[in-house]
């Protein structure tokens, strides 16, 4: 290691190349384009930089029944209906104002009813937004749900008269003859 006897503590490499810094700010800086964060007393579980588009969580166990596994966790103590467990934003970094910098889509969890030692429901909502952020947990439910019965609701948010939700069936056969099926919805009785 090498402190700089300023703000920064750096790890260097044998040539003196700055490989990991430690600033003032509490940031950490890994400074090769392939660094990679290892977990777990057999580094199995990787977070590692991929130049230019972002990160890969890998786990590099190889065994069946090993997948790599990202967990939100609430640590809110009392849930009830409405609430918020875990939610993916989106958001772009445009620079031309407000709604070019909003978040544009969420993925959200949202507890249905009071969870307890035996109530667990939750409804997964897909939002997006057209001005202004995409917010999850929002009173609407976004503008597609997944309840826990397995319901799945397509809303419109469009409030122009006339408009309605609508759901495309486009297959990708570019060869298509008379009586060919280019789609289907299936309606099949339970499992017994």
């Amino acid at each position: 290691g090498n402190n700089d006897g300023s703000t920064n503590f750096q790890i260097q490499d044998s040539g003196g190349n700055t490989k990991i810094t430690l600033n003032d700010d509490g940031d950490i800086k890994l400074g090769t384009d392939s660094a990679e964060l290892k977990f777990g007393a057999n580094n199995e579980v990787r977070l590692q930089h991929n130049h230019d588009i972002g990160l890969t969580i890998k786990n590099t166990e190889t065994g069946a029944g090993k997948p790599v596994v990202l967990t939100l966790e609430s640590s809110e103590a009392a849930l009830t209906a409405g609430d918020g467990i875990g939610r993916i934003d989106f958001k772009p970094g445009d620079s031309d104002g407000t709604d070019g910098s909003a978040v544009s889509a969420t993925i959200e969890a949202v507890a249905e009813d009071t969870f307890s030692g035996s109530v667990n429901k939750t409804t997964l909502q897909f939002t997006t937004a057209t001005s202004a952020a995409a917010n999850g947990a929002s009173a609407d439910g976004g503008q597609m749900s997944l309840s826990s019965t397995g319901q799945l609701k397509v809303k419109s948010l469009d409030a122009t008269d006339g408009s309605s939700p609508s759901l495309l069936l486009q297959t990708g056969d570019t060869d298509i003859a008379v009586d060919d099926v280019l789609g289907s919805i299936q309606f099949q009785a339970p499992d017994e």
